[in-house]
């Protein structure tokens, strides 16, 4: 078999994160202006779909200083909370940005919704004796909450969940793609990631020795580097894949 190993990044990969994303953040600001509301008297009237798309261009402003270690992950999230309510005019208060951000991992989960046939490919690969598991960076109590929402732990057990926060390692370093092989009992010339993020996925992936599947949903620009195996701009294109070079009935 081409693979013996199958891995997946998680987020804008199994599902939505940037649906999830938009009407969870949306979410919490009202629940802060509410807040806010009752704290401070004639603060301006504010549409939350206009303050959405201004905190949504500041994420994307400042991302090429957060992937390229200039800002911190704390200090990112500052920074696009701070500058979007001081668009508005409204009060930045201590610590009010990582209340905000703790308020949003609370909500964000809820949001999550699998792609279409995203349970059909699991549970096709796993019939077929296929080892699978997710390398994901972030926080591993929110990682397991949405493997839980999308109801996929019945394929891709939690231990074969590497997470950055306990892995000791980020996505794109070799070390926690060799961390997972390690864990799922994969073999190096057989392993296949399939990710959305060209740096840290595609990249990342190859430097380690594994084929990479580009899900490029997101539809980013490669910048420089190695080929991946193949480019898919949806799950289900990935999936037709899957199933025609491993031999499968999907």
């Amino acid at each position: 078999m081409l693979w013996n190993t199958i891995c997946f990044d998680l987020d804008n990969t199994l599902f939505s994160h940037e649906e999830a994303f938009e009407h969870a953040i949306m979410h919490t600001f009202e629940e802060t202006l509410k807040e806010l509301n009752q704290k401070y008297d004639d603060l301006p009237s504010i549409n939350i779909k206009d303050w959405f798309r201004t905190f949504k261009y500041n994420c994307d402003y400042y991302w090429e200083n957060f992937e390229n270690n200039k800002l911190s992950h704390d200090a990112y999230r500052k920074v696009r909370y701070e500058k979007t309510m001081e668009t508005f005019g409204l009060p930045v208060e201590p610590n009010s940005a990582k209340n905000f951000h703790d308020q949003y991992e609370e909500v964000v989960v809820g949001y999550s919704v699998p792609y279409k046939g995203l349970h059909e490919l699991l549970n096709t690969l796993k019939d077929a004796k296929i080892n699978l598991g997710i390398i994901t960076n972030g926080k591993r109590e929110t990682q397991e909450r949405k493997v839980v929402q999308l109801d996929i732990n019945k394929y891709i057990p939690f231990e074969h969940l590497i997470v950055s926060e306990d892995a000791g390692a980020e996505k794109p370093e070799k070390e926690i793609f060799d961390l997972a092989l390690k864990k799922i009992n994969g073999e190096e010339n057989k392993a296949l990631f399939i990710g959305d993020s060209w740096k840290l996925d595609v990249q990342g992936a190859i430097a380690a020795n594994w084929d990479a599947i580009f899900l490029n949903t997101r539809n980013e620009k490669r910048t420089r580097g190695c080929p991946p195996f193949a480019e898919h701009f949806s799950l289900a294109e990935t999936a037709q894949f899957l199933y025609r070079s491993l031999h499968l009935k999907g």
